[in-house]
């Protein structure tokens, strides 16, 4: 321990290199943990919106402006009310479920294909107005291309942890190799 402190004391760029990598790492923690906290909040004002009886389709947009969701999000969190609603986990919500059954229905109205990233929803939302008679074709690519797209998110996902991790795992290699550097270790002969 008394070599660790050595080390730091008599070597401040090494002091300096790992506080910036501690703080680069923490960067998408902090994002992610600031995200995940805005969708609760967002989820909790739509909630007393619901239980208050003062929530109508058309706040939703203001809403999830005010709280920076974008269209899947809105409709995650309704979902999530919805199932909690159904499965009686939110008492309050239990006779509440036509209602957000309705603010779903509105949403899907107003927001056609919202499980796809914004561009590829108004082109399909574009062909489904002018071309009247292949709605059908129009929702069931709308669903593949949900799965596609919901597919590469996930191990988009999953690349980005396998990074941060070896990042860390990286930075923690580097510390420990300078901290041995300047460690001694006695030599048993």
């Amino acid at each position: 321990m008394d070599g660790l402190i050595s080390l730091i004391t008599s070597s401040p760029s090494a002091l300096i290199g790992a506080l910036m990598g501690i703080l680069v790492a923490m960067i998408p923690i902090l994002k992610d943990s600031a995200e995940s906290n805005w969708k609760k909040r967002f989820r909790e004002q739509v909630r007393n919106g619901i239980l208050n009886g003062n929530l109508k389709p058309e706040d939703m947009q203001h809403l999830h402006e005010r709280w920076s969701q974008d269209r899947q999000s809105v409709l995650f969190s309704l979902r999530i009310m919805l199932a909690e609603a159904i499965s009686a986990e939110d008492e309050k919500l239990k006779d509440k479920a036509d209602e957000i059954r309705s603010l779903i229905s509105s949403h899907s109205e107003r927001e056609p294909f919202s499980e796809l990233p914004e561009n590829i929803s108004l082109q399909l939302n574009s062909i489904r107005k002018d071309n009247p008679g292949i709605s059908e074709p129009v929702t069931q690519l709308a669903a593949s291309l949900n799965e596609l797209y919901s597919s590469n998110k996930a191990e988009l996902s999953k690349q980005k942890k396998f990074s941060f991790w070896g990042f860390v795992v990286g930075i923690i290699g580097v510390l420990i190799s300078i901290a041995s550097l300047y460690i001694a270790i006695p030599a048993t002969t």
